[in-house]
């Protein structure tokens, strides 16, 4: 069967990106440095703005950012947007309020006031999920910010303005929380060096990421999702028969494994009991 892939793979220095170099053929993209998606964006992209809804009356909040086009074409990505659409899908209908950034939308300023806009609303009784799907970058310890972490490395999710959000800044965000009802779940390369170091999680955290910190995710353009969230979010959660995220993320983990071995999902669970989402 013929299929579609491309590594997410960033080299990001400073919040900027550097140049891409791709190797193309029958419809595979193989990222052999920065970047991503080797220009294969429209020459014109639409202008998004943050989406809030707030009208189901329930005690749940969430924040989705999927971003596939990014700003110029040389970091370009196939599905990331349609892995937060999908989650909003799951999420509303379960009754979560949600504040969802697609491509443009999801700056960094645009992230910042996403999470405080979640935190203003949560409280002690309340379902929390942060989702990002897009890039994600790893560089020396210290680069983008102040904490020691054992493997010597930064990781971040990237902007769409292609700024570093760090580890640690969102660890801070959640800090701030009164929740001990919440899911954290990444998309991205070096994902699973979100959660890794110290100070970047806490309990009542539900922490699950596409890849191990030193490695990367995939998007499969045939696919119409990342590889992760294909298996996690549509034929686990909303296509399939989990109604809860540990189930799902075990289900999905050794479909992506058996696909790319060398890219792992990890679920750090200081939640506990089974975080429905259905």
């Amino acid at each position: 069967m013929k299929r579609a892939s491309t590594i997410l793979l960033l080299g990001l220095m400073l919040g900027l990106l550097l140049p891409t170099f791709v190797v193309a053929t029958d419809n595979t993209m193989a990222m052999k440095g920065p970047g991503g998606g080797g220009g294969g964006g429209p020459p014109t992209s639409p202008v998004f703005e943050v989406e809030y809804y707030t009208d189901s009356g329930q005690d749940k909040w969430a924040v989705l950012i999927g971003i596939s086009d990014y700003d110029g074409r040389a970091n370009d990505l196939w599905n990331m947007h349609n892995d937060a659409l999908e989650m909003r899908a799951i999420l509303e209908a379960d009754g979560y309020n949600w504040a969802f950034a697609q491509d443009s939308a999801g700056t960094k300023d645009n992230i910042e006031i996403m999470l405080n806009w979640l935190i203003a609303n949560e409280g002690p009784n309340s379902e929390v999920v942060f989702l990002f799907s897009g890039h994600g970058a790893r560089t020396a310890d210290g680069s983008w910010d102040t904490d020691v972490e054992a493997d010597g490395n930064d990781e971040c999710i990237v902007s769409w303005d292609s700024r570093a959000i760090t580890d640690s800044y969102i660890a801070d965000k959640i800090d701030l929380m009164e929740s001990n009802h919440i899911a954290c779940i990444y998309m991205s390369c070096h994902s699973g060096g979100m959660f890794d170091g110290p100070g970047e999680s806490r309990s009542g955290v539900l922490y699950i990421a596409a890849a191990e910190a030193d490695q990367y995710g995939w998007d499969y353009l045939l696919l119409e999702n990342s590889l992760f969230f294909y298996h996690f979010g549509d034929q686990g959660l909303l296509n399939g028969p989990y109604n809860n995220l540990q189930d799902a993320f075990e289900y999905a983990r050794p479909l992506v494994i058996a696909e790319q071995p060398e890219s792992c999902p990890i679920m750090l669970d200081l939640y506990g009991p089974p975080f429905y989402v259905k």
